[in-house]
């Protein structure tokens, strides 16, 4: 099969290229899928400079994909050939640029009848990450303020997409030039995240200036007091960047709560619990994507081949939105 690989050991994002790999087999409780498409996320960049210990090469990159089913493994019974389907894969493991993918059948959400395989595999990585923040970890309530950083990207689209939805009041954080489409995606005031008075501004939109409720953090400043200065006593703090440095915040100072999302240590740390969730976001945000009411918000169209370059153009922040690729039609 062809696939986008890896091919040795430190080969580092200019080494990525398409190769021949052989056909993978699905063990037990394992599915594999013929695999129709795929969305880039920054982590595949990342993870093809760095490398991870536990990889043998080539290595296949990529983590979301929708797909049918071709094959079942030993074991698995709540998948049959013919079913579509969209997951987010492990990253110390074989990834999904490539023409079949292998998943465990818990990790699995449904794609529903009318819905494309390239909107359902732009959602993994960046949607349930935006779910798992407003949802699990904060669980959002209507009248409260959001502030979404780096809210015309893939985590912070889906952020302010959601929290609208769920009845919040959004303030998005992007360029000048993307504004208005933060606004189309549910964002109630969009300012530029270079203001030098920011802080100020935000706190001033906000019920007696004492800032917002909800931060959706995609990439942390260093010192936490930077992005407290957001946020109201008592209010949430979620990073989806490494945690931001906690050393310089006084205690009985802020009183907020720091919250990490990082989906993929589920699979590193071995909790099945947080893995079935993957599939439970997927199947509810898929859900209001055939009901017309999330934009997949695919901003780019490509082929297999081209997606070395597009993890380039990805690595130098050149992208808005999401990219996906079309491996099988």
């Amino acid at each position: 099969m062809k696939a986008i690989v890896v091919p040795r050991s430190g080969g580092g994002l200019d080494s990525v290229a398409l190769a021949e790999l052989p056909m993978p087999e699905p063990g037990p409780g394992e599915v594999r899928l013929r695999v129709e498409a795929v969305s880039l996320n920054p982590v595949d960049w990342k993870l093809a400079v760095s490398g991870h210990p536990r990889w043998t090469f080539p290595h296949v990159l990529g983590l979301d994909a929708a797909g049918t089913v071709d094959a079942v493994g030993p074991g698995a019974t709540a998948w049959r050939t013919g079913d579509r389907a969209v997951f987010h894969g492990n990253l110390s493991k074989a990834g999904v640029f490539a023409e079949y993918a292998i998943a465990p059948e818990h990790v699995l959400s449904r794609v529903p009848d009318g819905v494309p395989a390239e909107a359902a595999a732009a959602l993994p990585c960046a949607g349930y990450t935006a779910y798992q923040a407003l949802f699990r970890k904060v669980k959002i309530e209507a009248g409260q303020t959001v502030l979404v950083q780096g809210a015309n990207g893939g985590v912070g689209g889906f952020a302010v997409q959601l929290a609208a939805t769920a009845g919040a009041r959004v303030i998005g954080l992007a360029r000048a030039e993307h504004h208005a489409a933060v606004r189309r995606l549910g964002a109630e005031t969009v300012l530029d995240y270079r203001d030098a008075d920011l802080a100020p501004r935000i706190r001033a939109l906000t019920e007696g200036g004492h800032g917002v409720d909800v931060m959706i953090e995609v990439a942390n400043p260093g010192d936490a007091r930077t992005s407290f200065a957001f946020i109201h006593y008592n209010g949430h703090l979620v990073s989806i960047d490494p945690l931001p440095n906690l050393a310089e915040v006084k205690p009985y100072t802020h009183a907020i709560s720091v919250h990490e999302v990082a989906l993929g240590g589920a699979y590193l740390a071995g909790h099945t619990p947080t893995e079935r969730d993957f599939a439970r976001m997927g199947d509810d945000l898929l859900a209001r994507l055939a009901a017309g009411s999330l934009d997949p918000m695919i901003e780019e169209r490509i082929d297999m081949a081209a997606i070395p370059d597009a993890l380039g153009r990805l690595r130098c922040r050149a992208v808005t939105g999401k990219i996906v690729a079309r491996i099988a039609a």
